[in-house]
């Protein structure tokens, strides 16, 4: 079946929008713990895989939220939920800012994970129903926040450890702002319900056009988050940069991942159907540059292309799991089942990735990441012709 094209002509930043692409950057804050995993790693003595369960707790509570989510948002409204999603972040954060073990850190992991799985389970739906036809474009400005906020994070707590500080005062001041930032600016917004009726059931997956593009969509996130989670560690440890360097640099991840969701409408006016596969390629590319690139500098930019390739599979490929199946699922189901293609490829890519650094090490490992490359370039070649244009 072929699916049909993708439309997001044009769509106009209001304060809605402003104020989801402001959701998305604290719910980046909760995602930003990678840029420390190597220091709860050296300072708690942490395994590979306790310390990738940190990066896999968004995963794993993704996964309960994509099961049970639905019924949360439906009883509470989008609008409560994100202000529960906002607030469980933020929980999340203060702990694990504070956590003076493993276990506290982790569960402050798992408390950001859980707000923003419910964040993340509303807003692609809030997203389609605001801008419509235009949602590809819009998701893909939005999630801009994401990369920019990374950024932020990794050169604020980079420059704490250069200067011998703690990371953590920064890391929850910073986190602080942007929630004063997002109270202010979403607070009057109305939030618009659904006009249909939720009808979430796992069996959904059983559909064709919601299961394969579901599997596309988990095979777009997992080679992203392995890398992300993982960035800052073998920056470190492979690269052999000090740990306020190494969380600086890993920023270039996310610098390039914001700048390529800006210009998503161009890569697809470019590359027209094979605008995912083209994405897939330049991501194994950057994965190949880390591993067998010498040296700290030719892995710092292998992971900035990375981030460049990475950038625009997520909206892309939500896209297309909206496009075949919103006629026969309504919003708030779809963002759930979205969230349950991130949680699987979220708990799964960091975890993997920290299995196979204690068997066979971190630099080795990373070639699991232009694997799933090679699968997705070649399974998500599509006859689709979408158009967009940049926002007004």
């Amino acid at each position: 079946m072929t699916p049909p094209p993708l439309l997001a002509d044009k769509f106009r930043w209001d304060r809605l929008t402003y104020a989801s692409a402001l959701g998305y950057a604290l719910l980046a804050g909760g995602q930003s713990i990678g840029f420390v995993l190597g220091e709860l790693r050296h300072q708690f003595h942490l395994s590979g895989v306790t310390a990738a369960l940190h990066g896999s707790a968004f995963g794993v509570t993704a996964l309960t939220a994509g099961v049970c989510g639905v019924r949360v948002v439906d009883r509470l409204g989008r609008r409560t939920s994100l202000l529960v999603a906002a607030m469980t972040i933020s929980f999340g954060i203060t702990l694990f800012c504070v956590g003076p073990a493993w276990p506290v850190t982790l569960a402050g992991a798992v408390m950001a994970g859980l707000g923003g799985a419910l964040l993340a389970i509303v807003m692609p739906g809030l997203i389609s129903d605001h801008h419509g036809e235009h949602r590809a474009a819009a998701f893909a400005a939005v999630n801009g926040a994401v990369g920019l906020t990374a950024v932020t994070f990794s050169l604020v707590v980079g420059g704490a450890l250069a200067l011998h500080w703690s990371w953590r005062p920064p890391y929850l001041i910073l986190s602080a702002i942007i929630v004063l930032i997002l109270t202010a600016v979403a607070l009057p917004v109305a939030v618009p319900e659904p006009t249909r009726h939720t009808n979430f059931t796992l069996a959904h997956l059983r559909d064709r056009d919601v299961f394969i593009p579901w599997l596309h969509l988990l095979n777009a996130i997992f080679p992203e988050m392995a890398t992300a989670i993982w960035a800052t560690t073998y920056l470190k440890e492979v690269g052999h940069a000090s740990g306020g360097l190494a969380a600086a640099f890993a920023g270039s991840f996310g610098v390039a991942m914001f700048l390529s969701r800006q210009v998503v409408p161009r890569i697809v006016g470019v590359f027209g159907d094979a605008a995912v596969s083209a994405c897939f390629v330049v991501l194994g590319i950057g994965s190949v540059t880390m591993v067998f690139g010498g040296g700290l500098l030719p892995r710092v930019v292998g992971l900035a292309i990375v981030g460049f390739g990475a950038g625009p599979l997520y909206p892309l490929d939500v896209d297309r799991l909206y496009l075949n199946a919103e006629h026969k699922i309504d919003t708030i189901s779809l963002g759930a089942i979205c969230m349950l293609a991130a949680g699987v490829a979220i708990t799964l890519g960091p975890l993997a990735l920290g299995i196979l650094a204690d068997s066979i090490g971190l630099r080795t490992a990373l070639l699991i990441v232009p694997a799933s490359c090679v699968l997705g370039a070649i399974t998500q070649w599509r006859r689709v012709q979408p158009q967009l244009q940049p926002a007004t």
